[in-house]
């Protein structure tokens, strides 16, 4: 008899409370299985807690493995829902554990460095010799940090058949300083979620707090492992690891961009899942509580499928799946290069028309300041996707005296915006430091925007009062703009709220032609 979903993510809790509550190594039934809390074997010595999930007939044939390690400041049982599904449905034995130096786990935050690497391999060791694991069949799945130590581990470790990345920390200095611009929360943030939690080591804390207290993001590239997805491709396709990713569009703190623009060179059995959330948002109710979720029901099928040679279909499913930012259903392709429509050229004018005469001579000063436009509204606005209310702003409301604002015409039938769109605009800088933010959004003919997609830059080494050409590209995004809507663009130099801005308040940064907006855009 099926139990109610909510009943059995109570009873899964209430379990995962006992595991954490019972003696070391004392296993606790839970339907159709039994978890155990106990401490494993990492590199070196160090002890990593765990709690151990496992089918009732553990011993009496060879099992596969997956390891869940935990998020990011999370204890072990963070993954208990996902846990719970992959041993009492797909017949794992799954090992949940904490990362080094974080818990009740021994050693020092390594930040997805080598020790962490040689943990996972460690723990798959400890598992094939006491916990009848077959070591043909080995698999590792997480969230956040966790997904980001999956990628690390599968990519050390070519045992590792097969992986679910569900928000991973692809790029660091991306997450936390975009472009060289810093943010205000996110390392904040992280250093708050972690100080009661983790052990750091003596130079980690100093170049935290450095980054912290100086707004210089120089110091954060020692800190992470700055490129994890992209070095690790190479390594995953020698290997032929299985490698099923997901993200959330308006993840506000590790961006969605590398998983986007990396998938495609992935090489060996890939599948894309991307949706609109914020932060783990799109599975976490998947991978916590064990409810129904497109992104870890997939992902367990994945794994089964990869680790267990189960037939059930998901080798022939489209391997991209892109949920509209603004909401609605997946749309389905076979790369990430198919989902991205041709990109138009939009020059923009003085008088504000996205679109406007590419041979027009204009200047447009602004002044350094806050305006409504700014990216704290993003910031939310992945959550109230997902419900179908994302945010809105009164687009009229923008002061012009503070920001750049281009509109496009109608689009009668409306469009896709499917990618990276991208700025190329000539920008006259105050001072030999200069940072810009750009939000584009969805205009709807009552004069209300919806934040399509947004991202900043910084550019040191300007020479002042000369004009400069400073080019980005926005956060990629899915976005299907509704017939009579426009798309409107807001550029301005200060973003309080989660960024640093080099651009002294006060101050008069000039737009100039030329200048366009690029967008990969498809119109019926």
């Amino acid at each position: 008899m099926k139990r109610p979903l909510v009943t059995m993510a109570a009873l899964l809790l209430a379990a995962a409370t006992a595991v954490v509550c019972t003696p070391q190594a004392t296993a606790v039934p839970i339907p159709g299985g039994q978890a155990t809390t106990l401490f494993v074997p990492g590199a070196d010595g160090v002890r990593l807690n765990a709690v151990v999930t496992a089918p009732p007939t553990l011993a009496g044939h060879k099992n596969p493995l997956v390891l869940q390690p935990s998020g990011w400041g999370m204890p072990a049982m963070g993954s208990i829902g996902s846990a719970y599904k992959l041993s009492s449905g797909a017949d794992f034995v799954s090992i949940e554990y904490t990362a080094r130096g974080m818990y009740l786990s021994e050693g020092e935050v390594d930040l997805l460095g080598d020790n962490d690497a040689r943990d996972a391999s460690a723990v798959i060791d400890w598992a094939i010799t006491n916990l009848n694991v077959d070591p043909e069949r080995i698999a590792i799945a997480g969230g956040s940090y966790g997904a980001g130590l999956s990628i690390l581990a599968a990519a050390h470790d070519p045992r590792i058949k097969a992986i679910v990345a569900d928000s991973p920390p692809a790029d660091g200095t991306a997450a936390l300083a975009p472009n060289d611009t810093l943010k205000t929360g996110g390392p904040m943030a992280l250093a708050l979620s972690g100080a009661s939690t983790n052990r750091f080591n003596p130079e980690m804390t100093a170049a935290g707090l450095h980054a912290i207290l100086t707004s210089d993001p120089s110091s954060l590239v020692a800190l992470t492992n700055t490129r994890l997805l992209a070095d690790a491709v190479d390594k995953l396709n020698a290997h032929g690891t299985a490698v099923f990713l997901a993200h959330d569009w308006q993840d506000s703190l590790l961006p969605v961009g590398p998983v986007f623009h990396l998938f495609d060179r992935l090489t060996g059995p890939k599948m894309l899942y991307l949706q609109p959330g914020d932060h783990s948002t799109g599975g976490g109710a998947g991978q916590v509580a064990g409810l129904p979720n497109p992104v870890w029901d997939a992902g367990i099928r994945w794994l089964d499928h990869y680790v267990n040679g189960a037939a059930n279909g998901i080798d022939s499913e489209p391997a991209v799946n892109l949920a509209p930012a603004g909401g609605g259903p997946y749309a389905r392709y076979a790369t990430v290069a198919d989902a991205v429509p041709a990109e138009r050229s939009y020059p923009l004018s003085e008088a504000g028309a996205l679109g406007g005469d590419p041979d027009e001579i204009w200047s447009l000063p602004t002044h350094s300041g806050a305006t409504t436009a700014v990216s704290a509204v993003p910031y939310v606005t992945g959550s109230m996707a997902q419900l179908g209310v994302a945010p809105s702003i009164p687009l009229g409301s923008v002061d012009r005296a503070l920001a750049g604002v281009w509109r496009t015409a109608p689009f009668a039938a409306g469009a896709r915006i499917t990618g990276s769109p991208r700025l190329d605009l000539t920008v006259v800088p105050p001072t030999s430091d200069l940072s810009l933010f750009a939000i584009l959004y969805d205009e709807g003919p009552d004069g209300t925007g919806r934040p399509i997609t947004y991202w900043p830059v910084t550019r040191h080494g300007l020479r002042a009062g000369q004009p400069t050409t400073v080019g980005w590209e926005l956060s990629p995004t899915h976005w299907n703009l509704p017939p009579g809507h426009r798309i409107a663009l807001t550029v301005t130099s200060q973003d309080p709220v989660p960024f640093v801005s080099a651009t002294p308040l006060g101050s008069t940064v000039t737009f100039a032609a030329p200048s366009t907006v690029a967008l990969p855009v498809e119109i019926p």
